[in-house]
């Protein structure tokens, strides 16, 4: 016999707390990476430090956390993205987070849904083997009553 499937809890329903925590872990995230930034690179000095004053004109800021290259032939530095593209980024950022919240409740609520089936369909079957048993119980007790009325009890002399 199987284990008794028994459920306990209920399934995470929405939480303006829980979105906001994962929102805010990922914004960190994107905040601390190259995802925020843009990469400015040219061959050329001149044509360097002209990409630079056209991105620093955009509102890019050059970032203090990474490198700036100056190898011959290979100029390049990180610039951080103006505050307008890092919020298009966070919106997205916000829309895949909900997406993948929705999905992890959903996936939640149809395992709970599952277990609560099977625990259904268990509790059935129980009930109907208990039914069963009863009434192969009840048919054996009317089959012996039959046969100890078929027959009178032995007599035996003494």
């Amino acid at each position: 016999m199987t284990d008794k499937i028994k459920i306990s809890g209920v399934p995470a329903k929405w939480s303006d707390e829980e979105f906001n925590r994962r929102v805010d872990g990922w914004v960190r995230v994107y905040r601390g990476t190259e995802e925020s930034m843009t990469m400015v690179r040219a061959s050329l000095g001149h044509e360097f430090l002209q990409a630079v004053i056209d991105h620093a004109q955009k509102g890019y800021t050059i970032s203090p956390s990474k490198r700036i290259m100056h190898a011959p032939l290979d100029y390049s530095v990180f610039m951080i993205k103006p505050v307008e593209q890092q919020q298009v980024d966070i919106d997205r950022i916000k829309a895949e987070q909900k997406q993948k919240y929705v999905a992890d409740l959903e996936a939640e609520r149809a395992r709970y849904q599952e277990q609560l089936r099977q625990q259904l369909i268990q509790a059935q079957e129980d009930k109907d083997r208990r039914a069963a048993e009863q009434a192969k119980a009840k048919q054996l007790a009317a089959i012996e009553k039959q046969v100890q009325e078929c027959y009178a009890p032995l007599e035996i002399p003494e």
